[in-house]
């Protein structure tokens, strides 16, 4: 008989409370945890000052709070890189205080925060970009935790359509493979072919970002072959890097989501609801379908679907409906050029149009 995994979909308005009650739908689900030792807690933390592109630190507390009751003694990492911090010359360390994180390895003994940012050994992994093949870093650190929680926003993309749990585990990339992953730089062999990204100093997209009006940005990348052909590698790498970081249970915190320019730079959007399961493909699943999009039309949920690495359909939700807390997001600026992901015939093809609430 086939194990169907479960999947939760809860609507509230106390974020840690949505996601303990999410938790204790697919308990059954959550045995393994009791095998495991060390297990990490994996936030998504991409920006330094603007909460709505970041997980929650009650979202990290609701899943602590959950796991201590129920799987006490357990060491919990809380882990994460943080990308905008590099560009700013920053450390993850003060993105972590900035936002309260250190306050929960006060709380609880068996709590400790890690950033991965000081990580000096890899494991390299062939991913494509716009000029051909090359290797990204992974920190090799991403092994030693026997159970892997992501806890992260469902938000739009710039390059990938939109970035839920699964997506989140590239805080393990070296942040210098960043771009590399996007498709966008030439990667770090020496003799690799190189983009002109390559050449950009250090942070010169973020500041542009940061800088220039979001339409302005918008237009230039629509109209620059490099991310026309980035948008069609990243759905790929992704696949690559998420074999070796899959995360063992992914937890939504879809309190507040992020529609438009995401995943930093977008606009809030109230959802009141949280998602889990231990079927990381399930739980994003149902995010995408969450936020008016349907998992096929992401690009990596397809390659993971079609490897047999989850399964997005919506057998095992428990809890709401989806038509009961759908709300249709506006999507990325660049959305007509990242939905042409498609890199031959036998991927689909799906005409959607923008709208928004």
């Amino acid at each position: 008989m086939k194990n169907i995994k479960l999947v939760s979909l809860v609507k509230g308005d106390n974020r840690k409370q949505n996601i303990i009650k999410a938790l204790e739908l697919i308990a059954s689900d959550l045995q393994d945890i009791n095998r495991s030792k060390n297990i990490l807690i994996k936030p998504n933390l991409t920006d330094i000052k603007k909460q709505i592109a970041n997980t929650h630190v009650e979202a990290v507390e609701g899943v602590i709070e959950f796991l201590q009751p129920h799987f006490p003694g357990k060491n919990i990492t809380i882990g994460e890189s943080s990308g905008s911090a590099y560009y700013r010359g920053m450390s993850t360390e003060d993105v972590f205080k900035y936002f309260q994180y250190d306050r929960l390895e006060k709380k609880y003994a068996n709590v400790r925060l890690e950033s991965f940012d000081r990580c000096n050994e890899y494991i390299r992994v062939p991913i494509k970009t716009a000029v051909g093949v090359t290797h990204l870093r992974i920190a090799k650190r991403s092994q030693d935790f026997d159970y892997k929680i992501s806890v992260a926003p469902p938000k739009t993309h710039n390059f990938a359509i939109a970035t839920l749990g699964i997506k989140n585990m590239a805080g393990f990339v070296k942040q210098e493979d960043m771009s590399t992953i996007h498709g966008m730089k030439g990667g770090i062999e020496l003799d690799a072919p190189k983009t002109i990204f390559d050449k950009l100093p250090k942070g010169t997209i973020s500041y542009m970002r940061r800088n220039l009006p979001n339409w302005l940005v918008n237009y230039l990348f629509r109209h620059f072959k490099t991310y026309v052909k980035a948008v069609k590698v990243i759905h790929r790498n992704i696949l690559s890097l998420s074999k070796l970081v899959w995360p063992d249970l992914v937890v939504l915190d879809g309190m507040v989501g992020m529609e438009g320019d995401g995943p930093i730079d977008g606009d809030p959007v109230e959802l009141g609801l949280a998602i889990a399961s231990t079927d990381a493909l399930k739980a994003d699943g149902v995010g995408a379908r969450v936020m008016g999009l349907e998992p096929e039309e992401i690009g990596y949920l397809f390659y993971m679907q079609r490897e047999g690495l989850g399964d997005y359909s919506l057998e095992g939700l428990v809890g709401e409906s989806i038509e009961d807390v759908r709300k249709i997001f506006r999507l990325h600026g660049c959305y007509e050029v990242q939905r042409e992901w498609a890199e031959s015939g036998t991927e689909p093809r799906i005409d959607k149009a923008q709208t928004s609430d």
